[in-house]
């Protein structure tokens, strides 16, 4: 990273490319000028601005873009809304700044100026595409009705004018940064509106280990705003609410006291007003009206709040979304009694991501009257094509041995061989488990060597190496320390590349998982720590205490482990990581009175401090 001749840094600010997105990075940019940087913009197209509105909108779909842009270098610092940024954070990242925080609050814009929300007529119509704003508008005011409108704020703003809507909500701070402030009728008290977690405040990221841009950026950093919105983060993520929940926070700070509101509104209260499902609707950068949500009941709410020390304040939220989840699970009509079913039914397991090729283990299941519902927890994401994984296959030659350790691996090694131009087939190629050597084989390369169990550990052990033999080992990020330990431990030269990416609790499981868990499931199944995480991260406290007393049938000791260590109380553990093996666990688990616990419970003790196992680590 150059410096300019002053000594301070030359930083390439990413921003998306929206009139508010490059409002809110020009402020920065300004801020970082101001203490003597030298400040190139570069815009970065988003999942968001591509993705077709007819798609479920999820967790960062206006930051991923940018995240691997810094993880590639192409930029030093990337700009996001704060309520935009996902609660599971990536750990090569770092939110080095929250600046001092706009106006958190929501907006009211009416068509004609001398409304109010106690004035709008019986009835009026209100366009929001925010689950949260409609749940909370129609709490306070069951009379009025919204209506989705989908566009940025200069097309919500025509589409008012045009008779869409009686009035819009919109965030305070994004009219304020666009210089549209005059559009406003009245801020939105927080006892009718809390804001989105987040909203208001600009979250300023930069890589975690990045020595020059990271105390750099720092310097913008307001401690008040940062403790306000980490507090508001965590209460959404123990609500396991996304950025599309109807769940609102807010927090303020005063002195060393931190208070946090919150409310949630109960599931299905609102409807999400997706677009239609038409051809002109779903193409990139669409805008739609959706229908007006007539006759539906009024929502339910729960709201509360927590004061305490600011240091305090994670245990605060935490504690808040629980009673708020309790409250709503009280007002459940019929409390969560599952529905009657019209006669016997199989019993089900919870798939949270299937190993093997796919289907083996949903048809494994099924031969053992065992209904799957495959739902993962975790998403993978391939690494940045003209990266560290590019530039390692282009100079395969180097290495003596080239090591995978799960077929997710095997299919990226083979889609940069494509993109480089690389051979595989003349690399002595080394596979964990015979799943990892199909996909290798799929991919125009043979597995040279496959050890006797398909675990790292014995990866390690049985590779056929001399001291001195530089080996590739292309995995996932963030993987376990274990295998390349062991393999530098007899000698080995190990060069470590992220072949992917592992994200936990995707957006897009969040609801299809909680309504799986309240119709019943007899066991979880579970292939990799982070398939326990990413789980656990998706649901709110009560189908989190619900999900913990399920039996948790585990790939392995590692997975296992994790299990025990995150709560569950019934954890069994298959001998071997093989689909059929899985599904006779499974059987035994779902067959069995819900008091065996010491039958179901693996009888080989975990060492303690064993490492969680990882995608990487997992023969698929």
């Amino acid at each position: 990273m150059p410096a300019s001749a002053s000594g301070a840094p030359t930083l390439r600010l990413g921003t998306r490319g929206s009139a508010l997105a490059l409002a809110q990075s020009g402020m920065i940019a300004d801020d970082l000028r101001a203490l003597g940087a030298t400040i190139e913009l570069v815009v970065v197209r988003t999942a968001g601005d591509d993705r077709p509105p007819a798609t479920a909108w999820g967790e960062g779909a206006f930051v991923v873009a940018l995240e691997e842009a810094l993880l590639a270098g192409r930029v030093d610092v990337a700009v996001h809304s704060a309520k935009d940024v996902p609660t599971a954070e990536d750990p090569r990242l770092a939110i080095a700044a929250y600046p001092a925080r706009e106006d958190p609050r929501d907006a009211l814009v009416c068509r004609d100026p001398g409304r109010t929300f106690a004035t709008l007529p019986e009835g009026a119509v209100v366009g929001t595409d925010s689950p949260r704003r409609a749940a909370l508008l129609r709490a306070a005011r069951p009379d009025l009705r919204t209506r989705p409108l989908h566009g940025n704020v200069d097309t919500r703003l025509r589409k008012l004018a045009a008779g869409e809507a009686d009035a819009l909500v919109l965030a305070v701070a994004g009219l304020s940064r666009l210089g549209l402030a005059d559009r406003i009728r009245e801020v939105l008290p927080t006892a009718v509106a809390l804001p989105a977690p987040g909203q208001g405040a600009l979250a300023v990221q930069v890589r975690a280990a990045d020595p020059v841009a990271r105390p750099f950026v720092a310097q913008l950093d307001d401690p008040a705003t940062r403790a306000a919105v980490e507090a508001e983060r965590a209460f959404l993520r123990a609500s396991g609410g996304g950025c599309r929940a109807p769940i609102g926070a807010l927090a303020t700070v005063e002195g060393g006291t931190l208070t946090i509101r919150g409310a949630a509104a109960a599931d299905g209260s609102v409807p999400l007003g997706d677009a239609p499902a038409t051809a002109a609707a779903a193409a990139p950068g669409t805008t739609f009206t959706a229908p007006v949500d007539a006759g539906a009941a009024a929502p339910v709410v729960a709201r509360g709040e927590r004061r305490g020390p600011v240091e305090d304040r994670l245990v605060l939220a935490a504690e808040l979304a629980e009673v708020l989840a309790a409250e709503l699970a009280a007002a459940r009509p019929g409390g969560r009694a599952a529905p009657v079913a019209a006669g016997p039914r199989r019993p089900r397991a919870l798939v949270t991501r299937e190993p093997g090729r796919p289907g083996a283990l949903a048809d494994a299941l099924r031969a053992r009257g065992v209904e799957p519902v495959v739902i993962p927890t975790i998403e993978l994401r391939p690494a940045v094509p003209g990266g560290p994984l590019d530039a390692a296959v282009a100079g395969l030659d180097r290495y003596a041995w080239v090591a995978v350790t799960s077929a997710a691996g095997a299919d990226a090694l083979a889609a940069a061989a494509g993109r480089v131009g690389a051979a595989l087939a003349g690399s002595r190629i080394a596979a964990v488990g015979g799943a990892t050597a199909e996909a290798l084989a799929a991919g125009g390369a043979t597995a040279v060597f496959v050890p006797g169990r398909a675990v790292g550990s014995a990866l390690a052990d049985e590779l056929p190496i001399e001291p001195g033999d530089r080996v590739l080992l292309a995995r996932a990020d963030a993987a376990a320390d274990g295998l390349p330990a062991q393999l530098r431990a007899r000698g080995a030269i190990v060069e470590e590349v992220v072949a992917y990416h592992t994200v936990e609790a995707p957006e897009a499981a969040r609801v299809p998982l909680r309504d799986a868990l309240r119709d019943g499931i007899g066991a979880l199944v579970f292939t990799s720590g982070s398939t326990v995480r990413g789980l656990l991260a998706l649901l709110p406290p009560a189908e989190r205490r619900a999900a913990l007393a399920t039996p948790a049938c585990c790939i392995g000791p590692s997975t296992a482990a994790v299990a025990r260590d995150h709560g569950f109380g019934r954890v069994l553990e298959a001998t071997t990581p093989a689909a059929e093996v899985l599904a006779d666990l499974v059987a035994t688990a779902v067959a069995a009175p819900p008091d065996a616990t010491t039958s179901l419970t693996a009888a080989t003790p975990v060492p303690a401090g064993a490492p969680a196992a990882h995608a990487s680590e997992v023969s698929r």
